[in-house]
């Protein structure tokens, strides 16, 4: 049976459950009776032992009062008075009263003895022989007792004082003494005193019958004065306590309280009550584990009755387990086989587990059915729209209309139609720096936005034909209504918005509408001719028919060699100004041509660029170092005629280095100092290229095209990069304000500074030191 319950892991998690369940409870149950019954105990013996020292406050408190009558009688009696206050007497005459008192003592259970002290002759008169005699010095030492407690401030009249005076070490206390003189304000024996002596054995043998009828030996009452000593009902010193425990006891002002101290097998129970007089207490130490002895029968009776529940739950809970996973079980053996890895997975995981791996295996496969079954549509529907555009001259009517209705697409069979290409700019470069994901987000951005926007104007189907290649076919919903400057609008709208969201620039290009959709092949045609011409007009254009107007270009072929010859001149004397000059009024005139025409035009210039510095090489001893087959290559990979003519003048500023070194060593120095001036003057703002061609004695025009020439940038536009550069450093300090930061860097004009930082980092001063402060320092 237990092999068999150890291959069914859930199973075993039931059972452990229900255990663990079932434990738990009975534990705290049992814990929870057994605290509940030990802090009863606790109560019940609180109250004993408030009880007993009640006892104890009564039977020193009813003392106390019959001793302060008598006191009180003695100290006023006609007979005591002499005694006190005569200047001289003899003990022939106080006989009589002295025998009078030495009755009264041994009359009285609480009397030890009387004392009476006359300052006038400083005689002590005591019905304790011993002490009357002083054959120890007895006096001597309560004189030295009260003389400190007259120091202490601790002498009282009609209060209890504990004195030792013998040299009996098995004692602790020889009596109590109430003290009485004439004095109102304090007690001293500087005057006549009446001193009547408590037997210390009455009170601690009252209290030692009461400790023997309340507690077993092993706890005791005690009795602390108001200085604080401890005595035991032996009439010994409570030296035994820990000083941190006599601290609290004396430091209590409550009428009762009782707490514990020490650990293991020395904790005690301590219990304090006030006498209300004096500053007595009387302090009852119990022991712990003796005052919860009672209990150890009940704690091991409770510990035996709950593992012999235990062991009955345990079969209890199998039971129930084996009733609770039947249903489990049977849905197991039903799936068991349905895969392969089922029994590893048994091996390895519960039965739930297996059953969600089983479950999860279905849904993967139903889900990768359903996505390849989509795929497998989105193919053939590309199919048949590609079909449509490359040859709906071949489609029949019918079978343009079973293509609309099976492919389930958006456009009206009746038309007007309009068809437009989409292509991303520079999208080598921005598809090598971007993931797969962003990748498929940028394609799916362009079809969205591009349905969204032109919404009102038709129905649309969007779909890429090729790497670069985005095509819309557009069914017109109102010809009347239609408005092709308001169409054109939202084309340029969705090229601002895929812009301003995606940092994409998009060209687009779209054929004229037209009522049939066996146009549609020719108005593709037409779109992709018109798309070309980005090449011409550059980046984020909107190409129509009405702007590119391909029938009115004609090739002025005597233009175009009369520049030719002038650039071989040129270039062959190295001329680099008037080459850069032929070189733009060649762009010019290409620009004007077609498509067709302009790369012609453009090929037949690289050709006869790189044949003459091929033929310059062949007659020089040190070759140009150019590689005229990676320009070559260069040439043909750009999208627009501005960068194909920025790569002729990248070309030309090359071979004026390599041509003229001389010169080119020149330019650098003259660079390198102008970067000097600038980096020490720019803060300046009335600093300008004008203050440096006076600071080097040169022509403004010169200089800055030398510095133009040397490092591809503007002087004018380099004072102001060295400004921005420093005014970064001074945005990240938090105590310059935005302002004076603007002045110190070399701008007057608030506005003007803005614009500059916001054209170069893409952002404000204010929120460049916000994105600092938040710890977002990305411009």
């Amino acid at each position: 049976m237990w092999a068999k319950i150890r291959s069914r892991k859930y199973l075993q998690r039931i059972l452990l459950s229900l255990t663990v369940f079932i434990v738990v409870i009975l534990c705290v149950f049992a814990s929870t009776l057994y605290l509940k019954m030990k802090s009863s105990t606790l109560h019940i013996q609180t109250e004993a032992n408030r009880k007993v020292l009640a006892q104890v406050k009564y039977n020193v408190e009813y003392m106390d009062e019959i001793l302060k009558n008598l006191m009180m009688s003695l100290y006023f009696d006609n007979e005591v008075i002499p005694i006190l206050y005569s200047k001289t007497f003899s003990y022939e005459t106080i006989s009589n009263k002295l025998a009078k008192l030495d009755k009264l003592v041994d009359s009285s259970t609480y009397l030890h003895s009387i004392i009476l002290y006359n300052n006038y002759t400083h005689t002590y008169l005591s019905t304790n022989r011993k002490f009357q005699d002083n054959l120890h010095g007895e006096i001597g030492r309560f004189e030295q007792q009260i003389q400190q407690l007259e120091n202490q401030q601790n002498l009282h009249k009609m209060q209890l004082i504990p004195f030792k005076i013998s040299n009996d070490s098995m004692t602790a206390v020889d009596f109590f003494s109430y003290v009485m003189n004439g004095d109102v304000e304090k007690t001293t024996l500087k005057q006549s005193t009446l001193i009547l002596n408590v037997n210390p054995e009455w009170l601690f043998n009252n209290i030692k019958v009461i400790n023997d009828l309340a507690y077993d030996k092993s706890s005791s009452v005690l009795l602390m004065d108001g200085q604080g000593n401890l005595y035991t009902s032996e009439n010994r010193s409570a030296n035994f306590l820990p000083a941190d425990v006599v601290a609290r006891i004396k430091a209590s002002h409550a009428d009762f309280e009782s707490f514990t101290y020490g650990k293991g097998n020395n904790k005690s129970i301590v219990t304090v009550m006030s006498f209300g007089m004096y500053q007595w207490k009387a302090v009852s130490i119990q022991s712990y584990h003796y005052t919860l002895s009672e209990l150890k029968g009940i704690r091991n009776m409770l510990v035996i009755s709950t593992v012999l529940f235990l062991l009955l739950s345990a079969v209890i809970a199998y039971i129930i387990s084996r009733q609770l996973y039947r249903p489990v079980e049977r849905m197991i053996m039903q799936l068991k086989g349905t895969l392969p890895a089922g029994p590893k997975l048994m091996k390895e995981k519960d039965e739930w587990s297996y059953l969600s791996d089983v479950y999860a295996s279905m849904i993967d496969k139903t889900n990768t059915a359903e996505i390849q079954h989509a795929r497998n549509r989105q193919i053939v529907e590309g199919f048949h729209i590609r079909n449509l555009l490359t040859k709906s001259g071949s489609l029949t009517k019918d079978e343009f209309l079973h293509l609309l209705t099976e492919h389930d697409l958006a456009i009206d069979a009746d038309g007007p139609f309009m068809i437009g290409v989409c292509q991303i700019d520079d999208f080598e470069t921005r598809m090598l720096h971007a993931s797969a994901d962003d990748q498929k987000i940028y394609r799916f951005a362009l079809g969205n936005i591009a349905e969204e926007l032109l919404s009102p104007w038709c129905k649309l189907i969007w779909i890429e034909m090729g790497e670069n290649h985005f095509v819309f076919l557009a069914s017109l919903l109102d010809k009347d209504s239609f408005s092709l400057p308001a169409f054109e609008a939202s084309l340029k709208e969705i090229q601002q918005v895929i812009l301003r969201y995606y940092q994409l620039s998009t060209t687009i290009s779209y054929a004229a509408p037209f009522d049939h959709y066996l146009q549609i092949a020719e108005a593709y045609s037409e779109a992709q001719e018109l798309i070309k011409y980005r090449m011409i007009f550059g980046h984020s254009t909107l190409l129509s028919p009405e702007r590119v107007k391909v029938n009115e270009r004609h090739e002025d072929l005597y233009q175009a060699t009369l520049i030719e010859k002038q650039i071989i001149e040129h270039l062959r004397r190295g001329n680099s100004d008037e080459l850069m000059k032929n070189f733009h009024q060649f762009f010019i005139y290409a620009i004007s041509l077609t498509y067709t025409q302009f790369m012609h035009a453009i090929l037949h210039m690289t050709v006869t660029v790189t044949k003459t510095i091929s033929e310059m090489n062949e007659n020089r001893s040190r070759p140009i170092a150019i590689d005229l087959r990676q320009f070559y290559k260069k040439v043909l990979g750009q999208e627009t005629v501005g960068e194909i003519e920025g790569l002729f003048h990248a070309l030309t500023a090359q071979l004026t280095r390599e041509t003229n070194p001389g010169e080119n060593d020149k330019t650098e120095i003259l660079c390198h100092t102008m970067k000097e001036i600038i980096a020490e003057n720019c803060n300046d703002p009335d600093f300008s290229l004008q203050t440096i061609a006076q600071l080097l004695k040169m022509s403004s025009a010169y200089i800055g095209r030398v510095f133009k020439q040397g490092t591809g940038t503007a002087v004018t536009e380099y004072i102001n990069q060295i400004r921005l550069n420093n005014a970064l450093v001074l945005l990240e300090a938090k105590d310059i304000s935005i302002t004076e930061v603007m002045e110190r860097v070399g701008y007057r004009s608030q506005s003007y500074f803005f614009k500059l930082f916001k054209a170069e980092y893409g952002t404000t001063p204010k929120d460049y030191r916000l994105r600092k402060v938040m710890g977002t320092d990305k411009i």
